[in-house]
């Protein structure tokens, strides 16, 4: 005896959103979902090297010996600059007005692609200037943060551990 499969579509339950808010697909923010998951998964290496100490945010070396922010990197500033930008967004209403989240969480995982391939967290720079690799840690973990803040709070879509 066959069953008979119903042609007829499923009821939905969904809310869908205003014309204003359109939803993002999970597609165009693949690069986004990459970001975080190579986030998570650098973090995850850093961790089980057991050489970089305690991972909190007290304990990164912001600052050199002169009281002075140690990420000077192009690549860093445009990252800084970046997740700052999206703080303002999410804090600051006043500052912007319906923020577009997609473009925001776009930026910011083109700004850490740009700062993976040109500053190095591992090799030489943990060996020689470990303050300035820890700093550069402290940097990817607040870029992870804002990620998977972006992806799953304001963008309403998963933010992956690995891919």
């Amino acid at each position: 005896m066959s069953k008979k499969l119903s042609t007829k579509p499923a009821p939905t339950t969904q809310n869908f959103p205003s014309p204003q808010s359109p939803i993002p697909s999970s597609q165009s923010l693949f690069s986004v979902q990459y970001a975080h998951a190579r986030c998570c998964s650098l973090l995850r290496l850093a961790q089980a090297d057991g050489k970089w100490g305690a991972i909190a945010p007290d304990a990164i070396p912001w600052l050199n010996e002169m009281g002075q922010l140690r990420l000077t990197h192009p690549a860093e500033r445009s990252l800084i600059s970046q997740l700052f930008s999206a703080l303002d967004a999410m804090y600051c209403p006043a500052s912007s007005k319906n923020p577009n989240w997609e473009k925001l969480a776009q930026g910011i995982s083109l700004s850490w692609e740009k700062f993976y391939r040109q500053c190095r967290l591992w090799g030489e720079v943990k060996t020689e200037t470990p303050e300035l690799a820890q700093a550069r840690l402290g940097l990817l973990m607040a870029t992870q943060t804002m990620l998977q803040l972006l992806l799953e709070e304001y963008l309403g879509i998963s933010a992956p551990l690995e891919l």
